[in-house]
């Protein structure tokens, strides 16, 4: 990879990092808007979705001290106000979910399909030009005061670009063809850490500049960055890749001919994608219930991954809490890694492992009692996504190299069905229990990581029969590195009404990890009490 490449490559990831973070804030601000317009009058027709600029001091401290008697009391009216902007919330972004996630889909499989024949600019734009578009119309809303439905137009038009999911394919897909085969891990490794360090630095700089000055500035600062993005794609990558055909696959089969007969027409092309994880002669049956007990389990694990429910922090204490979840996953993680690879322990053994501190994490956060337990939480959650991040290298293992291509496109399609599904349903479900029952969907999220348990536990014991002469050496597989992983900006994590989602990654790879660390806590300022149990209750206090 030529210097000027991979500086490039960096620039365009450093932005889209921060753009998600930007874009992650957009619940606080949705949240904040319905706390401050509570209680209202009966008969009153405003329209409750129209946020007006609340940037002005004034607005910050009324927002603090509503926080402040809610935690005081929580059967003040300032409790029951609480409680309704956060059901508000989550009702708007759970509709907003539901508009996006049928494009989302679609989008998703067809791009990451046709990106050899549309090219590899205009598919990592695209994804781009729709995020764009959406600070542009949140911006319209807010200065504006455009009615609900344009929340749900701005929805639709990120899933129809294809969202972060596609913007990782394609930098996946330029990172692989410009990279020496001898530099493409450390390429990841250092591309891994950038974006974990972008994202610490940025959501810490967010936390506190929301309580400096509010929440609007910084949609226009995401749409100015959204633009320079836009622009280097246009005219640097141009300048890159004109020596380069782009419209190559992320894959080649050795046989063109072979390639060539998966490739003869549209129709063929979606069947091949759909039944690569089929029963065939060309793999042993060992190696085909493997690789169905491992898209089992990303499956599970993703789906468990959307449970996590919001928190209600101040703005700078999420900040806080996210740049340290980023950085204790990236480092905790690579030295978990290593000491159980160190320790003899397999792919499926290891993601045996990471389920159990999933499942025990998603418990110790649902019954944290005060703030120091859940930053302790960290340092178990840091150990819960090695089932992400070794997926697709475990398929490879079992893949013939034609179907590896196939294979990534449909575990991709799938991450995205389960997370837009997830994250749907399980908003769906957070606005109706979070009065009566706060810790149902971390709960929901422990039960559901048993499954994934379950299957790699069977995982292990199958593998078990494979010899090691059926699986080549790691430089005889051609094992491309997994794809880059933006957090997904589209659709929005519904509920996350005053969350920051931060992508953790591990420095040993480039891998979608889980939407962890998130909590539930109520903390204003540094000096505020790390008490945040209601002693009537016994329950943990949530906005």
């Amino acid at each position: 990879m030529t210097d000027i490449c991979a500086y490039t490559i960096g620039t365009i990831l450093s932005l889209q990092t921060l753009c998600t973070c930007i874009i992650s804030i957009i619940g606080q601000y949705i949240y904040a808007y319905y706390l401050n317009i509570y209680p209202i009058p009966p008969n009153s027709t405003y329209n409750f979705s129209t946020i007006t600029s609340m940037t002005t001091y004034n607005f910050l401290k009324k927002f603090n001290d509503d926080t402040k008697q809610c935690i005081e009391s929580d059967i003040s009216p300032d409790s029951d106000a609480q409680a309704w902007a956060q059901e508000q919330s989550a009702d708007l972004f759970f509709w907003t979910n539901l508009c996006s996630s049928c494009p989302l889909i679609i989008m998703t499989y067809i791009l990451g399909l046709y990106t050899p024949k549309l090219g590899q600019r205009f598919v990592l734009i695209l994804p781009m030009i729709g995020t764009l578009m959406q600070f542009s119309i949140w911006l319209a809303i807010i200065y504006f005061h455009l009615p609900d439905y344009w929340w749900y137009i701005a929805a639709v038009i990120v899933g129809i670009s294809g969202s972060s999911g596609i913007l990782s394919f394609v930098l996946t897909l330029i990172i692989t063809e410009t990279t020496n085969e001898d530099d493409l891990s450390s390429r990841s490794v250092r591309l891994g850490a950038l974006q974990t360090g972008v994202s610490a630095i940025g959501t810490f700089a967010i936390g506190y500049y929301i309580d400096w000055r509010g929440f609007t500035d910084l949609c226009w600062i995401g749409l100015g960055l959204e633009l320079i993005s836009i622009l280097i794609v246009m005219f640097i990558f141009k300048s890159i890749n004109s020596n380069h055909n782009e419209r190559i696959p992320l894959l080649i089969s050795i046989n063109e001919n072979e390639f060539k007969e998966l490739s003869s027409n549209t129709s063929n092309n979606f069947f091949q994608v759909c039944k690569v994880f089929h029963f065939n002669k060309r793999r042993t049956l060992t190696k085909s219930i493997s690789l169905l007990l491992t898209l089992f389990s990303n499956i599970f694990y993703t789906l468990a991954s959307s449970t996590f429910a919001p928190f209600c922090w101040t703005s700078k204490n999420i900040g806080n809490y996210s740049a340290l979840a980023a950085i204790s996953y990236a480092i905790l993680s690579v030295l978990g890694m290593q000491a159980l690879t160190h320790a003899g322990a397999n792919d499926a053994i290891i993601c045996l492992i990471s389920h159990i501190f999933f499942l025990i994490s998603s418990i110790w956060l649902a019954f944290a009692r005060h703030n120091w337990e859940l930053y302790a939480g960290l340092l178990i959650s840091a150990f819960s996504g090695y089932q992400g991040s070794l997926t697709m290298s475990m398929m490879t293992k079992w893949l013939e190299p034609s179907e590896r291509s196939n294979a990534f496109i449909f575990v991709t399609e799938i991450n995205t069905i389960m997370t837009t599904f997830g994250t749907t349903f399980f908003t769906w479900v957070y606005a109706r229990t979070v009065l009566n029952y706060r810790n149902l969907t971390l709960l929901l999220g422990a039960g559901l990581c048993i499954i994934p348990t379950i299957l790699n536990l069977c995982l292990a014991l199958i593998t078990r029969k494979i010899s090691e002469e059926d699986l080549p050496p790691l430089s005889e597989t051609d094992v491309e590195p997994a794809p880059l992983r933006l957090p997904n900006n589209g659709p929005l994590h519904a509920g996350d009404a005053t969350c920051v989602v931060i992508p953790s990654r591990s420095l040993t790879s480039s891998l979608r990890t889980p939407n962890v660390e998130r909590s539930r806590s109520n903390s204003i300022d540094d000096n505020e009490t790390e008490e945040v149990l209601d002693p009537s209750t016994n329950d943990l206090i949530i906005l």
